[in-house]
């Protein structure tokens, strides 16, 4: 009898601590590739690795940006990106640009959210959030990333990939999604090439032999980390600006330096009804 009381206790202590562990996440079955095997100068990335992948257009098919699913209602992108004079819309589980894949599905943006502290020439707090009109069913090839709510949680990393459909060396937009590893450098490399100072909620990678592009836009910047045992892919960087040539470095939101404000205006779109 002792023996059962003990295993109902390490039982109970072990549903706790997985029901603590899966509090930390936006979502929580995120960060979970949907396929085994796992951008200017990038390779095509297999359809299905990166699910959470949003692209992002208007009128029927005039490719904007990239994005990533966060929550079942919600795209983070860059604030760039959002621009009142267009109606917005989200293919989640695209990999195709040139045609729809079959396992794509259209959701409409109904709410647009750029952080107010936004300026356009300074390219500073460049986060933005959008409503889809109805709540995704996750499968393989549409899931959230990995966005961790505590702060205290989230480990470094100074690598990241970076996942989207822009400009190639032959194209203005890449036919399928593209990948590239990108590694921290020193802030003021970004500030000899650019100009521009970085602030806290900004990162300056680059990567050897490829660079995001025009098109990578408010895509993230993720890396598989282990969480308490369990691998997930979980979100660091969003796509924000570079070089005009896309070659060097490339600056990029800092996504947890924006958790307070992701929290609060998820929290404010769940209840407006506009």
């Amino acid at each position: 009898m002792r023996c059962s009381s003990n295993l109902i206790f390490v039982s109970f202590v072990g549903l706790l601590l997985r029901k603590e562990a899966l509090a930390q996440f936006l979502e929580p079955q995120c960060g979970l590739s949907g396929v085994d095997d796992k951008v200017f100068g990038g390779v095509n990335a297999t359809h299905g690795a990166f699910p959470w992948m949003a692209y992002l257009y208007f009128n029927e098919n005039d490719f904007l940006c990239g994005g990533s699913l966060i929550h079942k209602r919600f795209v983070l992108t860059a604030a760039h990106c959002i621009r009142h004079t267009e109606y917005l819309s989200v293919r989640l589980g695209e990999h195709y640009t040139a045609s729809r894949a079959e396992s794509s599905t259209v959701y409409n943006v109904t709410l647009a959210i750029r952080n107010r502290l936004y300026r356009k020439a300074e390219h500073v707090h460049d986060i933005g959030l959008l409503r889809l009109n109805r709540e995704v069913v996750f499968n393989a090839y549409i899931r959230p990333v990995c966005i961790i709510t505590n702060p205290r949680r989230v480990p470094h990393v100074n690598t990241y990939t970076a996942t989207g459909w822009g400009s190639t060396e032959n194209s203005r937009i890449s036919a399928v999604l593209q990948m590239v590893q990108l590694t921290d450098i020193d802030p003021n490399t970004c500030y000899d090439n650019m100009k521009l100072r970085l602030g806290p909620g900004q990162i300056c990678a680059a990567s050897p032999t490829g660079d995001t592009c025009s098109g990578d836009s408010g895509g993230p910047l993720v890396q598989n980390v282990n969480v308490d045992g369990t691998w997930r892919y979980v979100q660091f960087g969003i796509v924000s600006y570079g070089m005009q040539r896309c070659m060097g470095p490339g600056v990029y939101v800092r996504v947890h330096y924006y958790l307070d404000w992701i929290l609060d205006k998820i929290q404010f779109a769940l209840t407006y009804r506009g």
